[in-house]
């Protein structure tokens, strides 16, 4: 079913989150719209420019196979107005550390910030989680912004430090790796 026409159909202005299992014909614009969204953000997702029609193929086409993989998730939100938010689940392969996973591509497109989004997909994600036996979330960012006060504010701890993390406009950034345990998350929301 085209989500589109699903979404026209029950009537809701709120995003719809979805997990993603295959590709349709939106889904590749959706990525590059959500990231060039964000490309006023100081290229904090890793894109100082706009993605062009190419990289985002690329990068859809390679997000889909890691879906296909068995190891990879990915929750995207759509509204009648067009993509509002995508996070990447990652689960590690290394037998050892099945009870992880990595939340990457975090992004919420700024027309739905501060609306509750964050939070309805990290309920999604927990649900997710607490099914597959995933017990730990880690990610990456960049010290000081936006989405770094945000995994703060939903629990996240700093458990690393990289000085040299990244580079924009020839200036280097601090990362901080950081970490929660999917119960501590659970609680969190409730």
């Amino acid at each position: 079913m085209n989500l589109s026409l699903s979404l026209e159909a029950q009537g809701s202005p709120e995003p719809q989150l979805q997990w993603l299992r295959r590709a349709d014909s939106g889904i590749t614009q959706d990525i590059i719209e959500l990231v060039n969204s964000t490309v006023g953000d100081g290229g904090v997702l890793g894109y100082e420019q706009e993605m062009s029609a190419a990289q985002g193929a690329d990068f859809t086409a390679a997000l889909l196979a890691r879906i296909q993989g068995g190891d990879t998730h990915a929750l995207l939100g759509r509204s009648l107005a067009g993509p509002a938010c995508l996070v990447i689940v990652s689960r590690s392969s290394m037998p050892n550390c099945r009870h992880i996973a990595d939340l990457s591509k975090g992004v919420v497109h700024p027309d739905h910030r501060g609306t509750g989004l964050v939070a309805r997909a990290f309920v999604e994600i927990v649900q997710m989680c607490q099914a597959t036996g995933i017990e730990l979330l880690t990610l990456d960012v960049r010290e000081g912004t936006r989405a770094h006060r945000l995994w703060q504010r939903f629990g996240f701890q700093t458990y690393g430090v990289l000085e040299d993390y990244a580079r924009v406009n020839g200036e280097k950034h601090r990362g901080h790796y950081m970490a929660q345990s999917v119960e501590n998350l659970a609680l969190r929301l409730n």
